[in-house]
């Protein structure tokens, strides 16, 4: 998989968040905050999709890497959830990857949800695994977050301290330099192995960009393949 290829996926999560908001608007039904780009979901899928070919390619059988359907796995502090990429291997989860994004006009008000989703997540799946939910093996989650380039999400701020001075990494940052602290801390703390943080402006043409490559598209592919290593499959050669 190539640069170009990921960068037409993300452009074209726009066009099918502007297509959902035309038919919903045709239909006469509104959302608020341009909840109706998304809420027909599949923006999404592109990236997914070029995700899954990275398993399909190292070998995995077509029936292992799901996207569509079967992919609730159980939790600890809840029944299940639905991931939006799972991979087996003989019976045992390889992978669970997620896929999120935030845009606009709101940043402030969505901005923790991302967080609490991303932490939630993955905290009850490790713990499901701990408790013996989930087979022998220790699984591989990934978390990717499509942020939109606009002034709301990269003009710095001061965010708001409360009874405690916050941690000083956040200080003069914008929304985007939160998401990079926040996937960074997601990968050290061990609660996800990858991640990765990508941005774009939903002006056509607009380049997509990786706000840091510690936690940019390659190195999230990188990791894919060396979990693929680990099972002994056949592996594509890498860009």
């Amino acid at each position: 998989m190539d640069q170009r290829s990921w960068e037409a996926a993300v452009r074209s999560s726009w066009d099918i968040r502007e297509s959902q908001a035309a038919k919903k608007l045709l239909g006469g039904k509104t959302d608020t905050g341009g909840r109706g780009a998304v809420t027909g979901g599949a923006h999404l899928d592109a990236l997914t999709t070029l995700l899954a070919q990275v398993f399909l390619d190292a070998g995995f059988p077509r029936d292992a890497v799901r996207s569509k359907s079967k992919v609730e796995l159980p939790g600890y502090f809840r029944p299940t959830k639905k991931w939006d990429l799972v991979v087996l291997h003989e019976g045992e989860l390889v992978a669970a990857i997620e896929l999120k994004s935030h845009v606009g006009p709101s940043f402030g008000n969505n901005f923790n949800n991302r967080n609490e989703e991303a932490i939630g997540s993955a905290i009850d799946l490790r713990r499901a695994y701990d408790h013996g939910l989930l087979g022998r093996l220790r699984p591989w989650l990934g978390y990717v977050l499509l942020v939109e380039e606009a002034p709301a999400s990269l003009r710095p701020g001061m965010p708001r301290s409360g009874t405690f001075p916050i941690d000083p990494a956040f200080t003069k940052t914008s929304y985007v330099d939160r998401y990079v602290i926040l996937c960074k801390r997601l990968r050290s703390a061990g609660l996800y192995d990858a991640t990765c943080l990508v941005t774009s402006s939903r002006e056509a043409d607009a380049p997509v960009r990786q706000p840091d490559l510690e936690v940019g598209f390659p190195a999230f592919v990188g990791a894919i393949m060396d979990r693929t290593e680990e099972f002994g499959v056949v592996q594509p050669k890498r860009n």
